[in-house]
């Protein structure tokens, strides 16, 4: 095997509350993932040494400050090869906007080197090298489509819902730092908002509605205290029928749900006509099996 292909979705995080900062530096957050089918691609192709990567988006560094390459290094190192590898990302999830995109590049890095190179690393090694990488990483090292993130986010529970989201994902032109972010967090021991096992329920329960009502992000009031945009954004997917609009990660992207595809397209043209500098994109929950 000379080759590896692979999809690295994006995610959204439906639920995101975080409970406080931790000695090491880090917050402990209670979170809930699902990977949607917006997607950078991978190509990994055997070299006899080093590491090069090759990426289609400028801004995005082709060195070891790379995700990408920072998850070959380590797996090479982990199982001692001395041969290497060429990565290709080709980029289609946003950059910098809370969706995930470097850290799913980074599992995708993983799971194909352990494909191209026989390394025989099991699924719970290559989690435990992902964990070191970013907080996001394991998730999507996982299989399922959703979990539960605990910790810094790389503590998961799987979780088995059938159900299945469209999405309607505005991205405004804001550069939002996640370590400005966590600094600007005023975290207080009043819980004014629906837990974890309520938000699960609603999805288990299909029942957008309910959904709609327990969604939570705890960065929400400071991005959209710091970025009038937020509110506009989430003023007017709400204003079109989208549920459970909410702030990804630490944005800036805004999500809406819908029950179909025809609703989430009919969304995203509406939107398309407020001739803002939005990014609009409709997605759903990710199918592993295509």
């Amino acid at each position: 095997m000379q080759t590896v292909k692979l999809k690295a979705p994006a995610k959204v995080n439906l639920y995101l509350n975080v409970l406080r900062k931790r000695p090491d530096g880090f917050h402990d957050i209670e979170t809930v993932f699902e990977k949607i089918n917006l997607c950078d691609e991978i190509v990994l192709k055997r070299r006899k040494q080093g590491i090069r990567i090759l990426c289609t988006h400028k801004d995005l560094p082709s060195n070891g400050r790379n995700l990408g390459f920072k998850a070959a290094e380590a797996l090479l190192a982990k199982t001692k090869r001395q041969d290497g590898v060429e990565i290709k990302i080709t980029k289609r999830i946003p950059v910098a906007a809370g969706l995930g995109g470097g850290s799913s590049d980074a599992a995708a890095v993983l799971l194909g080197l352990n494909r191209l190179l026989r390394l025989g690393q099991t699924r719970t090694q290559l989690l435990q090298v992902a964990a070191q990488l970013g907080a996001d990483v394991p998730f999507f090292v996982l299989r399922s489509l959703r979990a539960i993130g605990r910790g810094k986010g790389e503590a998961l529970t799987p979780l088995k819902i059938k159900r299945k989201n469209w999405y309607v994902l505005v991205v405004p032109p804001l550069a939002v730092s996640t370590r400005r972010m966590y600094q600007a967090l005023r975290i207080t021991l009043t819980k004014p908002h629906p837990g974890v096992k309520i938000v699960i329920r609603a999805l288990e329960s299909d029942n957008l509605t309910s959904l709609n009502k327990c969604s939570y992000n705890s960065f929400e009031p400071v991005l959209q205290k710091k970025y009038q945009e937020i509110q506009e954004i989430k003023k007017a997917l709400r204003s079109l029928g989208a549920y459970a609009t909410l702030v990804s990660g630490s944005g800036p992207c805004v999500f809406g749900i819908t029950q179909t595809r025809k609703e989430a397209m009919g969304i995203s043209k509406k939107l398309e006509t407020k001739e803002k500098n939005w990014q609009i994109i409709v997605a759903k929950t990710y199918d592993s099996k295509k």
